[in-house]
């Protein structure tokens, strides 16, 4: 028996509740002493040269793996993409945003009667506070939401069938984080969602290594997985993505 979805409304009030929850304790943790120290900003533009696989289904009807011969998500189909992560911390509390869009389209059937061009567009929105136990070095505790957006079209003898998603994930998980040899430094982060509410499950794993250039400047380099699976009553998203990651991080 397939679960009840909450209503897009009701997921609104609920993002709005968390984010007061958490900007309320964050706040009041860092004006708490006007003695703290400052603000600690770093922006970082990125690209994630994921590989796709998995199964999506709508109307009831399954795709083949996506992992076949024939890959719509190669670079090659590639029609957009932008990511950033921005961070904010302050001795122990801090938050984190990151914000991912990516399309993929392509022609089928070229100058055929038959031609298609299938397209996916998907955004990834995520919010966490992070906080930092004094008892613990180098280690970090997050908790946060992760909304996906994903729409998924067709346009075939012209018609043009659409049909999008929109769902919101809690997670809680762990950031690992300390220096190495001379400018290095590395952080390990995992986390875990979904729990049901919304998808059944949600895992994000990432290792990054940053080279610190100057007080500014920094090249980040790693690897991250996410998985997610979400089932409503006519549409499956079953998707894993991997792959390297490359950043540059501008701290101010």
């Amino acid at each position: 028996m397939k679960r009840p979805q909450l209503k897009y409304s009701a997921i609104q009030k609920w993002i709005q509740l968390h984010t007061v929850l958490i900007l309320s304790v964050f706040c009041g943790n860092l004006y708490a002493d006007e003695t703290n120290d400052s603000f600690r900003f770093e922006l970082t533009p990125y690209l994630w040269a994921a590989s796709i696989k998995g199964t999506m289904a709508t109307g009831g009807e399954e795709s083949p793996p996506i992992d076949s011969d024939y890959n719509f998500f190669a670079l090659d189909n590639l029609d957009g993409v932008a990511s950033a992560t921005f961070s904010a911390r302050k001795n122990q509390w801090g938050f984190l945003f990151d914000f991912l869009y990516v399309a993929y389209e392509d022609t089928l059937l070229e100058a055929t009667p038959l031609q298609a061009t299938p397209r996916l567009e998907g955004t990834i929105i995520e919010f966490a506070g992070v906080y930092t136990p004094t008892s613990i070095d180098n280690l970090e505790f997050i908790a946060g939401l992760r909304q996906q957006d994903i729409t998924v079209s067709l346009s075939l003898l012209n018609r043009k069938p659409e049909q999008s998603v929109t769902w919101v994930d809690p997670f809680v998980g762990l950031i690992y984080a300390r220096p190495l040899k001379g400018n290095f430094h590395m952080a390990l982060r995992g986390d875990i969602g979904g729990f049901g509410i919304e998808s059944d499950i949600a895992v994000n794993a990432e290792a990054m290594f940053r080279y610190q250039m100057n007080n500014t400047f920094s090249i980040k380099f790693g690897y991250r997985y996410l998985k997610v699976k979400f089932e409503d009553s006519d549409f499956l998203y079953d998707i894993s993505l991997d792959g390297f990651q490359i950043g540059l991080g501008i701290l101010f």
